[in-house]
């Protein structure tokens, strides 16, 4: 039973042998001709909206930054976790969000980026975050120690936060699944749910990111 569970995050392990990962390619052929079907439709408008909405969240952890060209770049990762997490609610599509391997790729190397830009180019900004405002001079070495743990325990709990929230909800609703037809009405408000949730941890993984990038 514990087998058959997870076997929903092997691409290669499918019920009845199919696969519909190819589904994935559907992502670049739908950007190609958005511009000339979707612009004015309800997707478009609804395409726009979530644009602002995420504009004007993601600029006040801008506000006193020095990156704020870089704000595009977290909107264009929001909509890619966004699709990947949705990707993985249609049937017989491999869920690769709910793994460690992908969460922590699209972590770290951001998260090295980060620091290493932090550190080459503005070193006294990141030396004073390893200090508190306030902090007593007895305890500045031990706040340095702490801070600098603080900050190598990012990635890990960025790819922790997105895997375990997307399998979470996918271990769920294949337990509801197995239990047949009587638990069909609640398996569809979970699938609500878990469309929701992907909307939440693309929004809370671009979030930390800009909040992090904010510090240099």
């Amino acid at each position: 039973m514990l087998m058959s569970l997870f076997e929903v995050y092997d691409p290669f392990t499918f019920y009845f042998d199919l696969s519909l990962n190819w589904l994935a390619l559907c992502f670049f052929f739908f950007f190609l001709v958005f511009n000339y079907w979707g612009i004015l439709g309800s997707l478009g408008v609804s395409f726009g909206l979530m644009m602002g909405f995420l504009v004007s969240e993601f600029v006040t952890f801008f506000s006193f930054s020095k990156m704020k060209t870089s704000l595009l770049f977290f909107v264009c990762l929001f909509f890619y976790i966004l699709f990947i997490n949705i990707l993985g609610l249609i049937p017989y599509v491999f869920s690769c969000s709910t793994h460690f391997v992908f969460s922590i790729s699209l972590a770290l190397p951001f998260w090295l980026g980060l620091m290493i830009l932090g550190w080459l180019n503005f070193t006294n900004s990141m030396f004073s975050h390893l200090i508190p405002v306030g902090t007593p001079v007895l305890l500045m070495s031990f706040m340095v120690l702490i801070e600098t743990v603080s900050n190598f325990i990012r990635p890990w709990s960025l790819s922790v936060r997105l895997m375990a929230n997307m399998i979470s909800g996918h271990l769920l609703m294949s337990l509801l699944g197995e239990c047949g037809s009587y638990f069909v009405p609640v398996g569809l408000c979970l699938f609500a749910f878990e469309f929701f949730v992907c909307f939440i941890q693309g929004y809370v993984f671009c979030a930390l990111l800009t909040l992090y990038s904010s510090e240099i």
